[in-house]
């Protein structure tokens, strides 16, 4: 080989080496800058989560029959008394941004966010923090059709699905049904009022093409005769991923959690619950 080639392929190589660290240094680059905004966004939750006062309604377990049951601790109005204030807990929350709607949280996971809802642009925090601020990881965030106030039957709320494991991850874990055995309740506070729900589907769907039939999950919101949340309530039965003893009604309120799940093009983890009646026994 002469020297000449020797050279070439030399300077090609030198070219190579150099390209391929300077890409690691990218990726390493990204991977802190990451890493770091995660790390940000967490101590914000967590100075958020300060900011929410005491909560009245709690989940404990009644010693003798060894069932799950809801104690409200609250000696003060009622809620039908405080219909339309914000609660006490969530006023510093609500004060700092008027978009939040509640406070989503399951023990035993790393759920335990604000929710938001926008009316004039529904996926608002789809990338944006508490503050406003562009976040990669965004807030969860309540479907634009559904009301608090006078609450829907259905309030649906989406999050990402996150690789770091926050917002709505972990809500995969409920493919197992022994997880979801120990894990039957998701509380969810509106900022009028606290609630905790029981699950009673879990399945996967996916967001349908625009002149497709079939099943929408995500359209039902308010049903306006019971034979209307029956249908729906059917088909999510049957979609679920095993079966669960929790039964609706017609005159329940739900809550639908929704996150992506990639094994299909738009494919969405869905869980439905229902709201438990305040100091009601609530399943075993």
């Amino acid at each position: 080989m002469s020297s000449q080639s020797k050279s070439n392929r030399n300077s090609v190589l030198l070219v190579i080496a150099v390209f391929s660290i300077l890409i690691l240094l990218i990726c390493i680059f990204l991977l802190i800058t990451y890493s770091v905004s995660s790390y940000k966004e967490s101590l914000l939750h967590s100075s958020l989560k300060e900011m929410v006062g005491e909560s009245q309604l709690e989940l404990t377990t009644d010693l003798e029959s060894g069932k799950a049951v809801t104690s409200n601790n609250s000696s003060g109005s009622s809620g039908t008394e405080n219909a339309g204030r914000v609660l006490k807990k969530y006023k510093t929350l609500y004060e700092l941004n008027n978009d939040v709607v509640g406070w989503l949280t399951i023990d035993g996971l790393k759920v335990d966010y604000p929710v938001m809802q926008t009316i004039y642009d529904e996926e608002y925090y789809l990338h944006r923090n508490y503050y406003r601020e562009e976040a990669k990881e965004g807030l969860p965030f309540m479907d634009s059709r559904c009301m608090i106030g006078k609450p829907s039957t259905n309030l649906i709320i989406f999050g990402h699905n996150m690789k770091n494991g926050s917002m709505f991850h972990d809500l995969l874990k409920y493919e197992s049904k022994d997880f979801y055995k120990q894990h039957k309740y998701i509380r969810f506070d509106t900022i009028y009022e606290e609630a905790i729900y029981e699950i009673i589907a879990v399945f996967r769907s996916r967001v349908a093409f625009k002149d497709e039939q079939t099943f929408r999950f995500y359209n039902f919101i308010e049903a306006d005769y019971d034979g209307e949340f029956y249908d729906y309530y059917d088909t999510i039965r049957k979609m679920s991923l095993y079966e669960i003893d929790a039964e609706a009604y017609a005159s329940d309120y739900l809550l639908t959690l929704c996150t992506c799940e990639y094994t299909v093009e738009d494919g969405r983890f869905v869980i439905v619950a229902r709201k438990v009646a305040d100091k009601n026994e609530i399943g075993g």
